[in-house]
């Protein structure tokens, strides 16, 4: 049966009742019973043939609807290209500790990132995502390679692939969206970030609770490989929770908690962190021919350097790392924290403990607020309210500053320690562009080093300066 009929069937029957009503009604209030008789035919005909119309309209419409359903579906796998570049001009001052540890740090200007990735649906229950970077080491290197397997029962969604992996805030949230130029210190000394592994993630009815728990492969080199017959397996989980929220989303509270446990490659470690920014480029070696092109092209890597460094570890067997998330936004008002704790167990080392953190504010002079995608558990992009066009407008603007601070000295672990001040400025031209100003006041206490290799056992206590701007696109 059509939907117009069955409209129109129920429309008769309730117009039936309405009739028997109104009839009964006129032979007790009506001083003229027959006219009202007389009426009642006519205008319940003309009422139907008005519900029938209106029956014909919905059943049309619903009959378009299904029709481009099964016309997106039919047009599976599909995809969708995306891109998004950062150029970055950095300049660094030094004092005479800090050039004596880590010798002249260049300033200079790079393309940060420089990414083109494409997504889409192989079938209506299996996503994909693959992404390149021209920028990074490798010159191209992977990124983002993953399918979904959506809908999987209790397990909901199980990704297999390169991705990051679901431990920090800051680490899983997008770096397009993320406050400062480079996230803070304890990134790169603890979180797994991207490694190749299996799997799961879901969200709560109510999208106040996330989760996701993946096996992943420790060990990587820029390709995604990794070759270790001895450990290099390792498990990572993150649980969040949107403690309050109230309609427009510009008032909440995100908690996390986070998990990683390392069995690291043939038994070996390190952790270190770059001053929370980062130029270079790439060079060729010193002495070697260029080819028969007489082409430079590069093959070395210059740039920032490492300002806390352990050292390579060997003999360690296991590596816990716990971390704890927190994200407030009242309005314009924004406040993130992060604590990681970090236990080394080694029979070498008898063992250590690293731990690190940051806290830091936003604040919109615009009056924007910070985005929160409740199915990931994550930030998401700033819109302004009036992007710059035209027809006029000023974009977003915000004032952001961060404390962060890195152990990395505990026993027989002479990593160091970094202590930094960030301060920030950011314009959102509109929703996919926007220019960063940071300056970085970073104090160390550290090994010498050169290219990686450090030189000296004792500790020197430094102090680097850094002003960076970046102009970001992404589509």
């Amino acid at each position: 049966m059509s939907a117009s009929k069955l409209f129109a069937g129920l429309a008769l029957a309730s117009l039936v009742c309405s009739t028997a009503t109104a009839q009964v009604q006129s032979s007790f209030g009506s001083q003229d019973p027959s006219e009202s008789v007389a009426m009642e035919p006519e205008s319940t005909r003309s009422r139907l043939d008005e519900l029938e119309a209106h029956a014909a309209e919905n059943d049309s419409k619903i009959k378009s609807l299904e029709a481009s359903a099964a016309a997106a579906k039919s047009k599976l796998p599909s995809v969708q290209l995306g891109g998004v570049f950062q150029a970055d001009g950095v300049a660094f001052e030094q004092d005479q500790a800090s050039r004596a540890t880590y010798g002249r740090i260049e300033s200079g200007a790079d393309f940060r990132r420089a990414r083109l990735g494409a997504k889409g649906s192989i079938t209506d229950s299996m996503d994909y995502f693959m992404q390149m970077d021209f920028a990074f080491f490798g010159r191209p290197t992977f990124t983002d390679l993953w399918v979904d397997f959506k809908e999987a029962g209790p397990l909901g969604t199980v990704r297999v692939g390169q991705w990051k992996q679901p431990f920090s805030l800051e680490s899983v949230s997008s770096f397009r969206y993320t406050t400062f130029m480079e996230r803070a210190g304890v990134f790169q000394a603890f979180v797994p970030f991207r490694h190749v592994g299996v799997g799961l993630y879901d969200h709560s009815k109510d999208e106040r609770w996330t989760w996701a728990s993946s096996y992943l492969r420790t060990g990587q080199d820029q390709f995604g490989g990794s070759l270790s017959t001895d450990q290099g397996n390792g498990l990572a989980s993150r649980l969040t929770h949107l403690a309050w929220s109230n309609q427009e989303g510009d008032n909440y509270m995100h908690l996390g908690l986070g998990y990683y446990l390392n069995a690291p490659s043939n038994g070996r470690y390190r952790s270190r962190s770059i001053p929370e920014i980062y130029v270079g480029e790439y060079v060729s070696p010193p002495g070697e021919p260029n080819g028969t092109s007489g082409q430079p092209v590069g093959t070395i890597a210059n740039g920032t350097p490492f300002m806390v460094d352990t050292g390579l570890l060997s003999d360690v067997s296991l590596v816990n790392t716990y971390g704890t998330e927190q994200l407030w936004v009242l309005g314009p008002i924004s406040l993130q924290s992060e604590l990681m704790a970090q236990h080394i167990d080694s029979a070498a080392l008898s063992n250590g403990l690293l731990w690190g953190g940051y806290s830091q504010v936003g604040y919109f002079l615009t009056g924007e607020h910070r985005p929160y995608d409740r199915k990931s558990g994550t930030i998401d992009r700033v819109k302004p309210i009036s992007s710059v066009s035209k027809s006029g407008g000023i974009g977003a603007w915000e004032l952001a500053l961060r404390w962060s601070y890195l152990d990395l000295l505990d026993r027989q672990i002479r990593g160091g320690e970094m202590e930094n001040i960030t301060a920030g400025l950011n314009w959102y031209v509109n929703p996919n562009c926007k220019c960063v100003f940071n300056y970085i006041h970073c104090d160390a206490l550290a090994r010498a080093s050169k290219n990686g290799i450090l030189l000296s056992d004792p500790l020197t206590a430094s102090t680097t300066h850094a002003f960076g701007l970046r102009c970001q696109v992404d589509f």
